[in-house]
C-alpha cells in the first residue's frame, strides 16, 4: 500500500493473537486502510508468560508505545482509527481514558470486555485474590470453549489448531481485569471521540448489557451496531461480511467526511442503534 487513506490500530483479545485479524487486514486494504497490531504480552509471539501481567497498566503502556510508533510513521494528514476486541477492548478502553491522543478519529469496540458472562468455577473465583498475592504468575485455564467464539466451525477448528493461541489466565490479571472494568466506568467521561460499539447478540464470554450500559452512558458521537445471533467474534462469524460492512461504512463516513483529529466536528446525542 502506497498511501493509506487511513491508519486502524488494533488490539486482541484475551489468549488469541493479531495474526488472527489477517481475515480482517484483507478485507481493509482494498479501501486503503492500513492495518497495524501487535501481540500484548503473554501473547502470540510477544514475550512473558502466557495469559499474565503483574499490572493491567503495562498492557496499556505497551499498546501506547507501539501506537505512538505507528502514528510517528503515518502521514500526518491520514486519519488513524482503534479497533479492540474483548480484552483488547478494555485496553484500548484504558488507553483512550488515561492517555488521550489527538492524532486519533475514533475507535471500534468489538465486544469490549466491560462485563464477564463467561463464570469461572466457585473455587477460582473464591481464590481469586489470594492467589493473586500469593501465586500470581499460576497458569489457570480460562474455560473459554473455542465455539463460543463463532459458529463458523471452519474457524474454530484454526483456532484450536493454532500454535499460538492459548487457553491461560493468571489469577493476578484475573484481578487487575476486574479492576480495569471497574476503572473504566469510572472515567469514561475522559472517552470524547467518535466510538462504534459491535455488539454480538449470543455472546457467552462477555456481557452485552454491560457494553450496552456503558455506550448508553457516553456522550457525543456514538453509534451502536448489535447482531442477534451472533457469538463473541463478531468479525469472525459465518455473516462476518455484514459487521465489516458497517466497520467500513462508519469509518468512511469520517474519512470521507472531513473528520479532524481529535473528534471535531463529532455529532451529538444519544448512542444511535442499528441500521442508522
Amino acid at each position: 500500500m502506497e498511501r493509506p487513506r487511513a491508519v486502524l490500530l488494533l488490539s486482541h483479545g484475551l489468549g488469541e493473537h493479531a495474526g488472527r485479524y489477517a481475515a480482517v487486514a484483507r478485507d481493509l486494504a482494498p479501501r486503503g486502510i492500513e492495518v497495524h497490531a501487535l501481540d500484548h504480552r503473554g501473547h502470540g509471539r510477544s514475550r512473558g508468560i502466557r495469559g499474565h501481567t503483574a499490572r493491567f497498566g503495562k498492557l496499556v503502556d505497551d499498546f501506547d508505545r507501539f501506537a505512538a510508533g505507528v502514528m510517528e510513521r503515518a502521514p500526518r494528514d491520514v486519519p488513524v482509527f482503534l479497533l479492540a476486541h474483548s480484552l483488547g477492548g478494555l485496553i484500548g478502553i484504558r488507553w483512550l481514558e488515561t492517555r488521550p491522543r489527538a492524532e486519533l478519529c475514533g475507535a471500534i469496540l468489538s465486544a469490549p470486555l466491560l462485563g464477564i458472562a463467561k463464570q469461572a468455577a466457585r473455587w477460582k473465583t473464591a481464590l481469586s485474590g489470594f492467589l493473586s498475592k500469593a501465586l500470581p504468575w499460576i497458569p489457570i485455564p480460562n474455560e473459554v470453549d473455542p465455539a463460543e467464539l463463532s459458529s463458523d466451525s471452519a474457524y474454530t477448528r484454526s483456532y484450536r489448531e493454532d500454535p499460538l493461541v492459548h487457553d491461560k489466565i493468571s489469577p493476578r490479571l484475573y484481578t487487575e481485569m476486574v479492576g480495569a472494568m471497574r476503572d473504566a466506568f469510572a472515567e469514561k467521561d475522559r472517552i470524547s471521540l467518535p466510538l462504534l460499539f459491535v455488539v454480538p447478540g449470543a455472546d457467552t464470554i462477555v456481557r452485552e448489557e454491560a457494553t450496552l450500559r456503558f455506550a448508553e452512558s457516553l456522550r457525543g458521537d456514538v453509534t451502536v451496531r448489535r447482531y442477534p445471533g451472533f457469538h463473541h467474534e463478531s468479525l469472525n462469524e459465518l455473516d462476518r461480511a455484514r459487521p465489516i460492512a458497517d466497520l467500513l461504512g462508519w469509518m468512511e463516513e469520517r474519512i470521507g467526511g472531513g473528520m479532524a483529529p481529535g473528534g471535531e466536528g463529532r455529532e451529538g446525542g444519544r448512542p444511535r442503534p442499528e441500521g442508522e
